[in-house]
């Protein structure tokens, strides 16, 4: 049997419902009941159930270069002849965008860590496509006042983004530190957002993560220096990217504005 094939099949793991959360089916519902209508994006990313017109696989499928590259062989017809690269890069913005912004808003707001390692978490993408749409939970994992931000954040960042994402830059030749530029970028964005619409010191908090060079336990963090705090011809602070994510070389795709280290990924 292929093993890329086999490992395919989405996790199928049904534990006990926290009493708190049963019933609920949308993350974005048991995030409103605190934070309101402020995380509205959040609607329809982390669910129990695939949306229509998907398909879902385990997340772990994605490590085997056979699932990886379908998938991307999908997603790159919209962009014709466009650089394989960025195809990829992009592809991987729109994952680590969901799975990021998810991952923040669950423990800064709600304290809250979800299940998310790569070997419980199961991937909608769009049926023809092949773009990531959403992610397909067992259950709404667990409340942890007494946890560290490192702690709550170990499943994602080390039980999952790390072997994705060595996993990806094996088999597509794209850079680790793109791909952890990616990661790093929608974190800190997402960081700077929960300060500002809820509390400041949950945006100190939650920087630690790309602040820090290393964690607790002396893993060296490969999020480190990647998102850089400059400052802009006005006096205004920017959050640039250390590594560009190559989107300007893709057609009809605009540059990511003043974030681009790159002068001709601005526009």
């Amino acid at each position: 049997m292929n093993p890329d094939v086999a490992s395919e099949k989405p996790v199928i793991d049904h534990p006990a419902a926290s009493k708190d959360v049963a019933g609920i089916v949308d993350f974005a519902d048991i995030l409103a009941r605190k934070a309101g209508a402020k995380y509205v994006y959040c609607t329809g990313k982390f669910v129990l159930g695939a949306p229509d017109d998907t398909q879902v696989l385990g997340c772990r499928a994605l490590t085997g270069e056979e699932t990886f590259s379908g998938l991307v062989d999908r997603y790159a017809l919209r962009y014709g002849d466009g650089d394989r690269r960025a195809v990829v890069s992009m592809w991987t913005m729109y994952y680590f965008s969901t799975l990021m912004i998810g991952a923040a808003v669950s423990w800064l707001e709600l304290r809250r860590i979800l299940p998310l390692c790569l070997d419980r978490l199961n991937l909608a993408v769009d049926a023809s496509s092949g773009e990531p749409r959403a992610f397909v939970f067992s259950d709404w994992g667990r409340e942890d006042e007494g946890a560290s931000v490192h702690e709550a954040f170990h499943e994602v960042i080390r039980e999952h983004a790390e072997l994705l994402i060595d996993a990806i830059a094996a088999q597509s030749g794209v850079s680790r530190k793109l791909l952890w530029a990616n990661a790093a970028g929608y974190l800190s964005w997402i960081v700077g957002e929960v300060g500002r619409l809820t509390d400041p010191a949950l945006a100190v908090e939650g920087r630690a993560l790309l602040d820090d060079p290393f964690w607790p336990d002396g893993w060296k963090n490969p999020m480190h220096g990647m998102i850089r705090r400059e400052c802009g011809q006005g006096g205004e602070t920017i959050d640039r990217r250390r590594v560009c994510c190559l989107r300007y070389a893709l057609p009809g795709i605009a540059g990511c504005g003043m974030v681009c280290p790159l002068p001709q990924g601005r526009n």
